[in-house]
Formats: C-alpha cells, structure tokens, sequence
C-alpha cells in the first residue's frame, strides 16, 4: 500500500527504496549543480508544492507533435504521473530504465495508445518532461551537445527509443511544481490536487491512483484540508479549503467546527464554484483551552456525505515562566540548510541563529545553546525554524531536532520533522519562577559588573543549589555547589578572568531552575 510522509533529499517518495548512500550521492548530485551555477526553473527560494496543493494548468505539446491540456485529462477521469527531470541526471536514468513507468502506462494508459494494453484499466496518463531548458532534443535521442557546458550538454542516454508514453522538451512546466532537483515525480488526481509520489514502482502508483478524489454526485462539496493555524497566543481563525466535487455549480454550504458533539463555530457560505473550483473559507474562531481535536465538517446534506468532514488538532500557545528563552538546535547533516528567527508579536526581530557548518556523512551537532532575554511580559512570541532544502531535520542524514524552553527547562516549542519551515508561539511570562515557592528572589548586582558580582535568591528546595555562568555560545564557564542551606544566600562570582559580553546565572536545584541575564564590561 502506498503510504506518503514526508519529502526526502532528491528520491522525494515516502518508501525507503534506495539505500542512505544512494540518497546522498543524489545530494552531493544537486549542491555541485548549485556550485556549478545550474538554476531550476520555479521559485528557488522554496521546495516543491506541498502535498494536496492543487496544480496549475498547462498545455504542452510532445515529440511527436501531439498537444496535451493537463485539466482536460484530469476532466476526462484520468489521474496524471509527471516525470520532470534532465537529460544528463543520472538518477533520473536509472529510474527511467527501471520500466516502472512503462509498466504503468501499459497496464493502466488510455486505451488505444502505442504500448497500451488492450487490457488497460484506462484511467492513468503518463509525461516524462525534460525540464532543463538548456537541453535538446538531441540530448533526449542520445547525443552529446557541444557547448562545453556538462550539465547543458550531457545525456545519460536515449530516451526516447522505447518509451511509448509522450516525452515533452519544456523547463515552463517544472516552475509551476516550484522544482527543486531531480527526478521529481508528482501524481496529480482529478480533483486537481498534487502529490510528491517519487521514484516507486508501477504498482505503487497504481496504488495511489486509488485514492484520488473526483467528481461524484451533482451536488458535492467536499472539504480538502485544513489551513489556519494550529496555534496562537489567542483566538484561532478555522480555515479550510472547500472544493465543488459535484458535476453542478456548488453555491452555498454550511461548514461547523464541533468540540466532540457541541458546534464551536460555523460559517453559512456563498459562492459560485464550478466542478473542482475551490475556495480558502474561514469558519470562525475558536479558543481551544489546552490540545483539542476538532471536527470540521459541511453540515448541509449533499450527494456524498463522505468527504464532507476533516479533523485537526488546535492547541493554545504554550506559556513560559519568565522572560528568559533558552534555543537548543541539533542539526543533521546538512546543517547549512537550517536557520531560525524569534520574533514579537508587532514581527520585531529579538534573535536568529544558522546556517550552521555541514558534515561529510550522516550524523548530527549540537548547536551551542542560544540565550535569549526576552524584555516584555506577556507577549506573544513566534519562532520559526527554516530548511533551505525543504526536508526538515530529520530525513535520514540525521536525527537533528530543536527545542525551545524557558528558564524552567520546560518545552514551549519542539520539532524535527517538517519540510520548508516550521512555527511555534508561546506567551512569555515575568521573570518570576513558576517555582517562587522554592527558589526564588534571584538577583545580580552590579548589574553590569566588571570584576566581582554578588548573585542573591532564596533556596528552600532543600536540594544542594548549582550556580552556573553560560555564556552567550553555550559554553558553562563556572559552576559551584552552593550547598542547600534555606534562606536569603548571597554568593561572590570573581567575573575577572571571563571575557566582556552578555552571561546568564543560572541557580539549579534538582528539576528547578531559574536564571537571570548579566552583562560583565572590561
């Protein structure tokens, strides 16, 4: 059975069909084309179109002069497998003289067609789409440019001897996936919408083709995803997207949101939707008080009650104790792929991190912890984690990850696997421990000091308490146990052999902490 997660560097498909170091000598492939100057068509900036997005149209014309319209195939019910790739990938290659897309379109190719069975299932179009403009026809039938440009002028062989299914020479089609590297294989469904499926066999295709949506019933609208945020700091806005799945125009449709049987938000909407038109519908607000899965659901009867419904979880921001922010990132492999931002609620930039150094095999760094001393009480603060590639930080380079915590050592945000970036907010708190209980008072003065600083808090844990000085890279650059007496302690730190710069005390005892920021002039 197919089962798709997430995109991987270059294979792109959710089997694991190639070995680790398959995968990375497709990697290495890719950043020598990006060293070498090669550019792919489409927005560099990102990686391919996520999953379920719905795909733009294009007309394009083969090798043998034949034109084809994308939406008039997906119209007459057939779900179509696009191949983009280059002439001279050597990926790409191999993938091609595998059959497996033969083998598809054979079986399961529009009937008539050279190289289709006469047992065909009919439902299944085939491209293969050269999509480096620079390459020719030339390069497809085999033969070497003269250039002197590899990447323009190689071939990894003929392509087109023996393939049956149309072959098409235009690089504009790959910019509207957003291509990133090659091969990619995307399968788009009747309903419009597109999906990553990758280097897999004909059966697993096939496979796929099973679960795509179409048009079924007059009177169809069917809800494709959900949209909105999965966290704020107040309200969320429950945003879907809704498709006419029905053959008639789709006018008007109730949507509701239901915590378990109780309808928590609802929208009556209008509109005009043609057979797979859709439409981004906010439904309203909820405020959910801790994680809550929500059913989203269209309430007005239709001819297919089934795809009418989706669920997603909605969470409040997680709330920190006080105002100082620990970063802890742990990069994969690719470590030059990541970079972070921490930002205010009015988009102020308060600290961002990355790129970082890359390794030469798979495996992971820990990033030196990053301080951050947040200076507003309460604010709702978002940081957002990026991967240049889009694979996230955990695609079998490496189990990288992120966490972002407050001065309790309590998780607020955390993550590894996503693909182009990732968001998190939570409120920060005053700079008082939710422990105040067990430690607290925790004061520095002078404040800046330049030799000698005095740290003064209570401790009635009854655990020894550890004093640490970290720097703003991480590194611990004193420790003392101070013992477990109870009460106001007031410990001396001799400042004079750190360097100037920005520190944090931090006053441990057992799972409690708390910490403050100080800053040490020479």
């Amino acid at each position: 059975m197919f089962t798709h997660v997430k995109r991987f560097k270059c294979t792109i498909f959710v089997l694991d069909l190639l070995s680790t170091k398959q995968k990375t000598m497709k990697k290495i492939l890719f950043s020598a084309l990006l060293l070498a100057g090669f550019t792919f068509p489409g927005n560099n900036a990102n990686a391919q179109i996520s999953d379920g997005t719905i795909s733009q149209d294009w007309t394009a014309t083969d090798l043998n002069g034949n034109t084809h319209n994308l939406y008039t195939l997906l119209d007459n019910g057939y779900t179509v497998v696009i191949d983009l790739n280059a002439t001279w990938c050597g990926p790409c290659w191999s993938y091609h003289t595998s059959g497996a897309l033969e083998d598809l379109w054979e079986n399961h190719g529009p009937a008539g067609q050279p190289g289709v069975s006469a047992t065909t299932t009919d439902d299944v179009y085939v491209f293969m789409i050269e999509s480096q403009g620079s390459n020719t026809i030339d390069q497809l039938n085999g033969i070497q440019g003269s250039t002197g440009n590899s990447y323009a002028d190689n071939t990894a062989g003929d392509w087109v001897t023996g393939t049956n299914f149309p072959i098409i020479d235009d690089a504009s089609i790959a910019g509207l996936y957003d291509l990133t590297f090659f091969p990619t294989i995307f399968t788009v469904c009747p309903n419009r919408q597109a999906t990553l499926t990758g280097q897999s066999s004909a059966a697993q295709h096939y496979s796929f083709v099973g679960t795509c949506s179409s048009a079924n019933g007059t009177n169809n609208g069917g809800l494709l995803s959900y949209n909105g945020e999965t966290s704020s700091c107040n309200a969320i806005d429950v945003v879907v997207t809704l498709q006419n799945l029905g053959t008639a125009p789709l006018t008007a449709a109730t949507i509701e949101v239901f915590d378990g049987a109780t309808s928590v938000a609802s929208t009556n909407w209008t509109g005009n939707l043609s057979t797979y038109g859709v439409d981004q519908v906010t439904v309203g607000q909820v405020t959910p008080s801790a994680a809550t899965n929500y059913s989203i659901e269209i309430t007005t009867t239709d001819d297919n009650m089934a795809d009418n419904a989706i669920s997603q979880t909605l969470s409040p921001a997680s709330e920190a104790a006080g105002l100082d922010i620990a970063i802890e990132i742990e990069t994969d492999a690719y470590g030059s792929e990541t970079t972070w931002e921490l930002r205010g609620s009015t988009g102020t930039l308060l600290a961002s991190g990355g790129p970082y150094n890359d390794l030469s095999a798979a495996g992971t760094t820990v990033q030196p912890t990053v301080y951050v001393a947040l200076t507003t009480p309460f604010d709702c603060t978002t940081f957002t984690i990026e991967d240049s590639y889009g694979d996230g930080m955990d695609a079998g380079y490496g189990a990288g990850n992120y966490a972002v915590k407050d001065h309790n050592g309590a998780t607020l945000v955390s993550g590894a696997d996503f693909s182009d970036s990732e968001s998190g907010k939570f409120t920060a708190g005053n700079n008082v421990s939710i422990n105040e209980n067990t430690i607290n008072g925790l004061g520095v003065y002078p404040n800046p000091f330049t030799t000698i600083a005095t740290v003064n808090f209570n401790n009635n844990t009854g655990i020894d308490a550890i004093i640490e000085v970290v720097n703003m890279v991480g590194q611990v650059v004193y420790t003392e146990n101070v013992g477990n007496a109870s009460g106001l302690q007031n410990i001396t730190i001799d400042g004079t052999s750190f360097d100037a710069g920005i520190y944090m005390i931090n006053v441990k005892a057992g799972a409690v902490l708390t910490s403050e920021r100080v800053v040490l002039t020479k």
